[in-house]
This record gives structure tokens, sequence and C-alpha cells, in this order.
């Protein structure tokens, strides 16, 4: 049997980049012939789309009311200026671009040919014959226009197998004019499973369908197999907070300095979407860090603070007590919800809503959540099994 795994890859996001490595290793590990298909990811612009924008207005004002404006207009002031930032940086997003297809090249296991999306669709050449779908937001209509691929349609006509493991739909609801789209792609499917609570209850109410929800393949490797494989710390032994943000949330930064200050901690990383610095005494240090390195200083945080599904999720993983920021008016919060519902650490959220909250707790007693990852990656696990059997 070979596997060819399609998932979302090379485009600069840590989460991202690791689960699909997660995926292949687990199964490589355990006997199977695993491979990524080097595949194109090509995204809609969320800062320009109407199922982003939209949704989020009408969000804003269902938070904030009449000061809803206000926030709106804060918010395309922030765009406006990452957008900005990032067009003037080219040569830091260069660098940290070539880290990821490096990580990509050097851990990951991947098909010798690249393929674009039109290319995958009509090829006959595909050396598989079992497919997996996932993991990641890869069946988010937001993102993609190229959802038949990620539901897997171009392998029917190979007669494969055709496996979802641990897609996510992210969004809370599929709108009407998708619904039968979805009923549509999900039929290629034979071994349906899916990341979050919300999205398995999307399935069940569009098509009809159980979806099995397992745990993001990041689980699949627990903290000394992430050390062992790729896991380098460049800041081994010292003690630091970790904020790893997607957002770059104003909040996010002063309640870091915060937590900091009540531990008693002097070093925090920031690792932002678009630049890292390392803040001590009152200077930053501009830093560039690679996927092996976010794993490293995930390892060994004093404390996390996040605003990402996957910094959620690894700091779960490696028992690291964290805050999770949620921006009350986002679309996509089904993601971090999910994981913290399964492990019973709602408790761990903070609402980015302006009323500048600090965590109830510094600490986390991870007996019991351990106990729970532990019985959800067993049950992952047999889904895998079953289905490649």
């Amino acid at each position: 049997m070979k596997i060819g795994i399609i998932t979302y890859i090379k485009d600069d996001n840590y989460g991202e980049e690791l689960q699909a490595f997660a995926l292949q290793h687990f199964l490589n590990t355990h006997g199977y012939d695993a491979e990524v298909i080097d595949l194109e990811k090509r995204v809609k612009d969320l800062s320009r789309s109407k199922d982003t924008i939209l949704p989020a207005i009408k969000n804003r004002f269902k938070v904030y009311g009449w000061k809803a404006p206000f926030s709106i207009g804060s918010k395309f002031i922030e765009v406006v200026k990452k957008n900005i930032c990032n067009s003037q940086n080219k040569e830091y997003r260069d660098k940290f671009h070539q880290l990821f297809l490096d990580f990509f090249n050097q851990y990951t296991k991947h098909s010798e040919k690249y393929y674009t999306l039109e290319e995958i669709r009509k090829t006959k050449d595909l050396p598989y014959d079992t497919y997996i779908a996932g993991s990641d937001q890869i069946w988010n209509y937001m993102h993609t226009d190229f959802l038949d691929v990620f539901f897997l349609e171009f392998a029917k006509k190979f007669n494969a197998k055709r496996i979802s493991y641990a897609a996510s739909i992210s969004v809370p609801k599929i709108p009407d004019d998708m619904k039968k789209t979805y009923q549509y792609l999900t039929d290629n499917i034979q071994y349906l499973s899916v990341r979050e609570l919300q999205g398995a209850q999307l399935l069940k109410e569009i098509c009809g369908k159980e979806a099995k929800v397992v745990l993001d393949p990041t689980f699949l490797l627990d903290k000394a197999e992430w050390m062992n494989s790729v896991g380098q710390n460049p800041l081994k032994n010292e003690r630091y907070i970790l904020v790893y943000t997607l957002s770059g949330s104003k909040y996010i930064k002063q309640l870091a300095k915060n937590i900091a200050h009540n531990i008693k901690c002097n070093k925090i990383v920031f690792i932002i979407s678009n630049k890292s610095f390392i803040y001590e005494n009152n200077i930053e240090k501009q830093i560039i860090v690679s996927p092996t390195e976010w794993v490293g200083l995930m390892s060994e945080a004093t404390y996390v603070v996040t605003d990402s599904f996957h910094g959620t999720a690894f700091s779960i993983n490696f028992n690291r007590p964290f805050t999770t920021l949620v921006n009350p008016v986002s679309n996509m919060n089904t993601r971090v919800m999910s994981i913290l519902e399964i492990t019973q650490l709602k408790d761990r959220i903070i609402f980015d809503d302006g009323s500048n909250n600090m965590p109830s707790s510094l600490h986390i007693d991870f007996s019991n959540v351990n106990k729970i990852i532990q019985e959800w990656k067993y049950n992952s696990i047999q889904f895998l099994q079953k289905a490649l059997a």
C-alpha cells in the first residue's frame, strides 16, 4: 500500500507545516509507506473576501454595539499596516519562507513531483492506492476554490481508497448556496473523520453523515517524539514566556508582559505573523524562528500565550501552562474551542474584547488532561488503522 496525503504545506505557517509532517511521520514509523503530495496551496485573500468581511462586521455589531464602527475602522487600519509592513519587509519574508521550504524538504517525506491544483485534477499517473485528506483547514470554503481536490474527487478515477483524517471545516456554518457542494463532495470520502466537534455536527446536519472526531495529527507524536525527530530549542534551559499570535492582537503583548511580571520571568519571545523578537529589559531583539525551533521553544516555555489553534494544541500536548486569547468577533473560533472543550480546558480562554482580563490561574494540573488526550489518541489511531486495513 502506498499512501498519498493531501494537505496544506509550504505556506509559512508553523501549525500547518507541522501537522503535515506529523501525519506522514506517524504513518511511516508505524509500518506504512506514506508521503505528502507536493501540492500547490492557493488560498483566497481573506482580507478581501466577503465571506470573511461580512460576518466580521455583523459580529462586531453584536459584540460592540454602537462602538462597532470604531472597531471596524481600527481593524481596517490594522490590516493596511500589516500589508504595508509585509511589502516593506521582503528580505525577512523571503528568509522566513525559505525556512519552511528547507523544513519540508529535509523532514517531510513527499512526492518527487510538484503538482498545481489544476494538474492534480487531471493527472493519470499518481502512484498511490490510498489517499488521505487532512489535516488543517482544507475543507474551509472560505480558503479555497478547489474543495473538490481536498475532498479527493480526483482520486475516484484511480479506484483508490479515500480517507479523511482530522480535516477541518473551521467555520461555524455553511451558507445555503454551498450545502449541495458539501453533500456531493463528502460522498467521495469512504472513511470520514474531522478535527472539530462542530465540523462533525455540520456534516451530520448538511450531509446526513456521521464523521468521527479525531485529534489533530500533531497529537499523534508526544513531546519526546517531537524533540527526537525535529525539535531544536535555541533557548534551552532558560526561562521565558512564549507568545505565538497570528492576529497580532495589541492586548496579547500586554497580557504576556503582565504574566511575565507575575511569574518573575524577564524574557518574552514574541512570534508574530510578520516578525519575531525577544523582549528583555525593555529591548527588542529581532530573531527568525524555523519550524524546528518553534517546536523547541514550545517544549520548554515557562508559559505560553497564544491565539492560535496549534499554539494551544502544542501547549496541551507538551503540558505547558497557557492562556488562549479568543477574538469574540472571529468566524473561525470553532477550531480552538473544540480542542479546549475536549480537554476540559475552556477556562484557559480570555476573550479579546477590550476588558483586558488576566487568567484566573497561571497553573494547570495536566493529570486529567493527559488521560483525556491518551484516550482520544488511542481512538484516533484506531480510526486510522481501521481505515487503512
